[in-house]
């Protein structure tokens, strides 16, 4: 397989706190699997080679605002991140209250998506980055 920074770029899912954090409310669901297989630091590493090489950062981030309270229906999964606030912000148009919240960037990370030049995505609400603009901007930079 030959990459390079013209036709690949690195996506990276959900780096935040209420699933990568310990005091976050994932934790107890996830949190063996994320020490385990060093998920953290192994993101870290992605993300500096990918940066020291010239490959495009991607964060799709899952976000939910007030108005996705008044869903009427959802899987099991939703209905959790529901009930706990999982990933939960304000507003969309509002960093108020975001700042080490579940929502907010692992602490590891907030310098480098903070940087600039990672493009951060619009949020997803389900499962994956299917539901944002993720397949649009990687087509408008390829």
């Amino acid at each position: 397989m030959n990459a390079s920074p013209s036709d690949t770029a690195i996506v990276i899912t959900d780096p935040q706190n209420d699933f990568l954090s310990e005091n976050d409310v994932t934790w107890q669901l996830i949190g063996d699997s994320v020490k385990e297989n060093k998920t953290v630091e192994h993101i870290d590493e992605l993300r500096n080679a990918a940066k020291a090489h010239g490959y495009d950062v991607f964060i799709s981030p899952h976000y939910y605002f007030p108005t996705d309270q008044a869903w009427q229906f959802g899987g099991a999964v939703e209905t959790m991140m529901k009930e706990t606030g999982m990933f939960g912000r304000e507003w969309t148009l509002s960093l108020d209250g975001f700042d080490g919240s579940g929502a907010d960037w692992l602490d590891l990370y907030k310098g480098h998506i903070n940087d600039g030049k990672t493009i951060v995505v619009s949020p997803h609400k389900v499962y994956g980055p299917e539901s944002n603009d993720l397949a649009l901007q990687l087509r408008k930079r390829a």
